[in-house]
């Protein structure tokens, strides 16, 4: 059987009150081309396919469009929900899914429940069981009391370990003679977030609610993962994948890859080869034009306009600047279109301590603050309208 799977869709997330429904049309179109071609059996949604509980008209329709068109091609699959989603508003809609071989689990079930979904490939010489294990909230595996009372550090392990357990019964369900897939939403210790503008660095159980490696179940044949927006196999356990977001969803993602995963195995020799990437090529670039520590000189702006990476990306760009700048943002968009974001970094301003002076005036007050926050004191006119609005709130009626 011929799988592919794919996580943390987060269809109706804006980028700084942009949509982009257009995108995502197209990198789901993308990967239902890819599900096509390879001739995939089931597809994998491993949670998180809306960005909220509320999701806007406008994402479900790409999603429910995406899924009648993969059910067109003959393909199945199988759904879970993340901590982003809704589980009551997926689960109604997977009552009407489920007629068409979309398999949607919205809540932790218990194998005899429907914890377990079997999918039987197209030429029906195979058979897969498929462990899906949704997010699981901390209300659902203990009350508020167990939850706030002890160390924070034995919270994150008491709860990764009744994660665990979740897991570990489902994958008892398992058998010799069906492919076998453990699909989650979930943290896992030692698993990487971050991208090249953010800096990569590994989650730890006293970070976050993460269960052990040790823990995932070894009778899996592939463990399908999701919750983390960077692609990555689990380090030292090969068969459990993050295939990540399918778009680069803000800046802190800016120069991330992104990518489905495609494999597949037999009940009989498991695993056939190495899950194999398939990179997404009809996304948008996110790129981060300068740094906070290193900002990019206002007069050096014009001369970025040329270069071809940065022509059809979304672009957060670091100004240097000596203080404020009316209309900072439009002189940028001027050069670079695609900025979304400009921030402007002001001179370092002077450190350390200063000799207390109890009988300053609101000016005073006012002029220290900007000079300690914009690295100049204010303009003549900002001055005044401050003085002027000061004493408009000071000698207004209570």
């Amino acid at each position: 059987m011929r799988f592919l799977h794919t996580s943390d869709w987060h269809l109706g997330k804006l980028l700084r009150n942009r949509r982009r429904d257009d995108e995502f049309h197209a990198v789901l179109s993308e990967v239902l081309e890819i599900a096509r071609v390879e001739r995939v059996d089931c597809l994998l949604v491993a949670g998180d396919v809306f960005d909220s509980v509320a999701p806007p008209p406008e994402a479900e329709r790409l999603a429910f469009d995406f899924f009648r068109e993969l059910v067109g091609h003959g393909i199945k699959a199988v759904v879970i929900a993340g901590n982003h989603d809704h589980p009551r508003r997926l689960a109604a809609f997977g009552r009407i899914l489920e007629l068409v071989d979309v398999h949607v689990r919205a809540e932790p079930l218990p194998p005899a429940q429907g914890g377990i979904v079997e999918v039987i490939s197209r030429d029906g010489t195979e058979r897969a069981l498929v462990a899906a294990l949704p997010w699981v909230h901390e209300r659902q595996v203990r009350s508020w009391e167990r939850l706030t009372s002890g160390a924070p550090e034995e919270h994150f392990q008491e709860y990764a370990e009744r994660i665990a357990g979740m897991l570990e019964d489902l994958a008892r369900a398992f058998r010799q003679d069906t492919v076998n897939i453990a699909l989650a939403h979930l943290f896992v210790d030692g698993a990487k977030v971050g991208g090249e503008a953010s800096g990569e660095r590994p989650l730890h159980l006293s970070q976050v609610y993460a269960i052990r490696q040790e823990r995932l179940p070894r009778n899996a044949h592939y463990i399908a993962l999701g919750h983390l927006h960077r692609h990555q196999r689990v380090q030292g356990l090969h068969t459990a994948v993050y295939p990540g977001s399918l778009l680069q969803l803000d800046f802190g993602e800016a120069g991330q890859e992104k990518c489905v995963y495609l494999f597949e195995a037999t009940a009989e020799r498991g695993l056939l080869g190495p899950p194999e990437v398939v990179r997404l090529n009809r996304i948008r670039q996110l790129r981060n034009v300068g740094r906070q520590d290193a900002p990019v000189p206002l007069a050096a702006i014009p001369g970025l306009a040329e270069d071809p990476s940065l022509r059809d990306a979304y672009l957060r760009v670091f100004v240097q600047v000596d203080g404020p700048r009316p209309g900072l943002a439009e002189q940028v968009r001027t050069h670079l279109p695609g900025a979304v974001e400009i921030v402007p970094i002001y001179p370092q301003r002077e450190q350390g301590p200063r000799p207390p002076q109890p009988h300053r005036t609101p000016e005073e007050h006012f002029i220290e603050y900007h000079r300690q926050t914009y690295g100049t004191p204010p303009s003549p006119e900002l001055l005044q309208l401050f003085n002027r609005l000061y004493e408009e709130v000071a000698h207004a009626s209570p």
